[in-house]
């Protein structure tokens, strides 16, 4: 049997061009999928009761799923098999023709199989039907396709093929029809998203748990394996992606003078560390902080999973994205084979000839990482969890020692001399009583080398939400002022 080629080098269509095949009524709305034992596997909805006068056919989508599998298989063995013979891969051109026609000659294969059974008897709008249902299978998302076509839409919650739900932007959430008949119908398409990927993502007993990017602003986690009671997925939807800090600005994240702020000090190679608790906006922060890298430089980031997606704008060329690879088979020496790590990247992006490097998130040995790129360079910009500005030096030097990289004094020493501003960022949930959600950059402070009892002294560079004991304050301290003087006109304005 023929190795078969990721479906990533077969791109008859891209993922969000893709031909809407999911059952719709004419008035637009998503009609309730078919639940498991509803009629015959293969055969075709009675015409009186499952297809509206002058409406699309329906679709078995477990049929889908095996007319999946086999137009896959096809399509990877003839690009093989051109490679094989000709020894180049195949012209993109190419490869929608024959694409298109194998997954035609895989639908009419089967519909002439169910005529020679007497299972089925399909005309040319069942077979269209699931030519465009099975393409949308193997190069889009196929059933889950109407959960990536919801422009408001900041996450999607599966909890079993029979929860979805909803979360929007302003926080509300909506419950969505199923995208599959059962667990196992969801899993498979989860499983067969991760195989398609680049690097591949496995998705099985020995890889209970993935994350996964998709198109240019989708990233997906499942888990599931018995490591959750049913297979759970969340989608988180990258709103916004080009954007810069004056665009947050406008938004009401910070204000301008603190914007200027930290625009001066991207401008002038000064390395940031941006905290906070999940969704409350730390990559949105960092990719508006890449936005003022000068597009001059040639930088690069560094993550587990691509989620920055600096890589995909068009005016950021001269960048190089690197991704951690997942291993596969057996371990060795402590490490699956074929593992490569964000540290394993660090020495590879500094023969790339970048001006910094940006460590996307740190959580646990991306911290060792973080303070090898930052040794190496100035000017360089990640993530983490944390609850406060104050609490993030901490946490990094407990990540770093858990490592065995450094002791938790060395890393504080690290960080006296190689961070020189952590940004903390906020979400304020008020939906819970009919108000809205509002992130914000809650606190700066500013590191300023020297250390005190062990730990590094930092200065309260900025404070948006003051208490009893700490009034509201913008104090940048006057020596770094003066050395970023000189950045300040570099400011961009609203777009």
């Amino acid at each position: 049997m023929t190795d078969h080629l990721p479906l990533d080098q077969v791109p008859l269509m891209g993922r969000r061009a893709i031909i809407d095949v999911v059952d719709r009524a004419p008035d637009g709305p998503y009609a309730a999928p078919r639940r498991a034992g509803t009629r015959a596997p293969g055969s075709v909805p009675d015409r009186g009761s499952g297809t509206r006068p002058g409406g699309p056919t329906a679709v078995d989508w477990g049929v889908v799923v095996t007319l999946r599998r086999q137009a896959a298989a096809e399509i990877s063995d003839r690009v093989q098999h051109h490679y094989d013979q000709y020894g180049r891969t195949m012209p993109d051109a190419d490869r929608q023709l024959m694409g298109r026609a194998a997954i035609r000659q895989v639908v009419r294969a089967h519909a002439e199989q169910l005529q020679a059974s007497g299972t089925a008897l399909w005309d040319l709008d069942d077979e269209e039907a699931y030519v465009r249902a099975v393409s949308s299978a193997v190069f889009g998302y196929g059933r889950l396709q109407p959960l990536f076509e919801i422009p408001t839409a900041e996450n999607v919650e599966l909890h079993g093929c029979d929860s979805v739900v909803i979360q929007y932007g302003d926080g509300h959430r909506a419950e969505h029809p199923p995208v599959a008949d059962s667990d196992e119908e969801l899993v498979e398409a989860i499983r067969f998203l991760g195989e398609q990927a680049r690097p591949s993502r496995p998705f099985d007993d020995a890889h209970p748990s993935m994350t996964l990017a998709l198109g240019d602003r989708f990233r997906l986690h499942a888990i599931g394996f018995g490591l959750s009671f049913r297979p759970s997925i969340t989608i988180r939807q990258h709103l916004l992606t080009d954007v810069t800090l004056p665009d947050l600005v406008a938004g009401g994240m910070l204000p301008e003078e603190l914007a200027r702020h930290l625009h001066a000090a991207v401008m002038g190679r000064r390395s940031i560390v941006i905290s906070g608790d999940q969704g409350a906006g730390k990559t949105t922060l960092l990719r508006a902080l890449i936005a003022a890298i000068p597009a001059n430089e040639r930088f690069g980031t560094l993550e587990t999973d691509y989620e920055l997606l600096t890589h995909l704008l068009p005016h950021r060329r001269n960048m190089i994205a690197l991704q951690a690879r997942i291993g596969q088979g057996e371990v060795v020496g402590g490490r699956r084979v074929g593992e490569v790590t964000v540290a394993d990247l660090v020495p590879e992006a500094l023969r790339q000839n970048l001006s910094r490097i940006i460590v996307g998130e740190v959580r646990g040995a991306e911290a060792g990482a973080m303070f090898e790129a930052m040794q190496s360079g100035a000017g360089t910009m990640s993530t983490t969890h944390s609850h406060s500005a104050a609490s993030t030096m901490d946490r990094l030097a407990a990540r770093v020692a858990q490592g065995g990289v450094l002791t938790v004094d060395e890393a504080y020493r690290q960080i006296a001399h190689n961070i020189d501003l952590f940004v903390h960022v906020r979400l304020i949930d008020d939906t819970w009583r009919g108000g809205t959600r509002q992130r914000l950059v809650s606190e700066v402070r500013q590191v300023t080398g020297a250390l005190e009892s062990g730990r590094p002294v930092t200065h309260l560079l900025y404070n948006a939400l003051p208490s009893a004991l700490t009034p509201p304050v913008f104090d940048p301290e006057p020596t770094l002022s003066a050395e970023l003087e000189r950045y300040r006109s570099a400011w961009p304005g609203v777009r």
